[in-house]
């Protein structure tokens, strides 16, 4: 299922690609799924949804990059780290 973003009263949610909201817009921020998750701000922190709208990742990071070869690079705290998909901290 392709998901694409939408906007609503400056909060933005996911819509499938025949227009039916998936995701109700309620992050502050958010970007495209890439390897099954997207990347999401609200209240100044980013963390991970699925395309259920489930937070897979919490949202607690400072800043947050999409997957590649299931990593990401998030930042917390002035430390710029790689997390992989469930969270943990990798080289």
């Amino acid at each position: 299922m392709m998901l694409v973003r939408f906007e609503r009263n400056g909060k933005y949610g996911y819509k499938d690609e025949n227009g039916r909201e998936v995701i109700a817009p309620k992050y502050d921020s958010a970007w495209w799924f890439v390897e099954g998750i997207a990347d999401v701000q609200l209240n100044g922190k980013w963390g991970f949804i699925d395309k259920t709208g489930r937070e897979v990742i919490p949202l607690k990071y400072d800043d947050a990059h999409v997957f590649k070869n299931g990593r990401a690079q998030v930042a917390l705290d002035e430390e710029r780290f790689w997390i992989d998909k469930a969270g943990n901290r990798v080289e």
